[in-house]
């Protein structure tokens, strides 16, 4: 008798137990996908606004509506889009399409200028024809985007992507894939002294002076390594013996500039601004 009372009590504690622990219930269906809609709404990249009229004007104004909306992106790419592969054109048709950010999640892009006044060339209305390049410096390949404006509006006319060698811009790309990977090789390639300029934000002044190559740890910006980007408004590169590689921010909060002067075959840093 003791062992079936002891057990019928052990029982009866179980069942009280379960009946007042919290209940958890699985949301319905229809909640589940009330929520996750409203989070896909939210997030997603058209949910911003329809770019002004005058994002037309200049064409970095263009490029940072199309890197966010996809709907946007997709009016504005021509189809079948040309997409030439080492010389091969494989035309990509519009329901073929995938969403592409370009750069626009990079922390910092990068823009290479032939010289120091082709740089006012970014706000000039007037461009017709503007080609981003995405550089992979592992996999030394250029992705080209080819922009066109016609009728007052720019879209997306080429995609061509090649081996690095054949890029106009191939041996800078060489030599700033193993500078911003490799500190001995980056010593070796800085003018001694290098021409440093800054702003002093505390004192609203500008800094400008010489500093020696033993200095550059100290004042050194982080380098984007494995893939860099570059966007030609119109530079022609060509032979000119000097290449002013900028560092920029998409949110527009960060600036930086290397100017390189050819040295020889390879390339001699001899200025650092920001």
């Amino acid at each position: 008798m003791r062992t079936f009372s002891c057990l019928s009590v052990l029982i009866w504690l179980c069942i009280a137990c379960h009946e007042n622990s919290p209940k958890t219930t699985d949301p319905k269906p229809d909640d589940t996908t009330a929520v996750a809609a409203d989070t896909a709404a939210l997030l997603a990249p058209d949910s911003l606004p329809d770019p002004p009229k005058a994002a037309d004007g200049l064409f970095d104004d263009f490029i940072y509506s199309y890197m966010r909306s996809p709907r946007f992106q997709m009016a504005r790419t021509v189809f079948p889009l040309p997409h030439y592969i080492d010389g091969v054109n494989h035309p990509i048709a519009r329901d073929a399409w995938k969403f592409d950010r370009l750069y626009s999640t990079q922390e910092v892009y990068t823009i290479i200028f032939d010289n120091a006044k082709s740089i006012s060339a970014e706000k000039d209305t007037s461009l017709h024809h503007v080609v981003v390049e995405s550089v992979n410096l592992d996999k030394m390949r250029v992705k080209q985007y080819v922009f066109t404006k016609t009728n007052g509006q720019w879209r997306l006319a080429q995609l061509n992507s090649h081996q690095m060698k054949e890029n106009i811009n191939s041996d800078f790309y060489i030599f700033y894939r193993h500078f911003a990977s490799n500190h001995t090789f980056q010593n070796e390639h800085i003018a001694d002294p290098f021409h440093f300029k800054t702003y002093d934000s505390d004192n609203f002044q500008t800094i400008e002076g010489l500093l020696d190559v033993s200095q550059w740890p100290d004042y050194r910006p982080d380098l984007p390594t494995g893939t860099i980007t570059n966007i030609n408004y119109g530079q022609s590169y060509g032979n000119a013996r000097r290449r002013v590689l900028m560092l920029c921010s998409p949110s527009g909060g960060m600036g930086c500039s290397l100017t390189f002067v050819r040295n020889g075959k390879s390339w001699l840093l001899e200025r650092l601004e920001n």
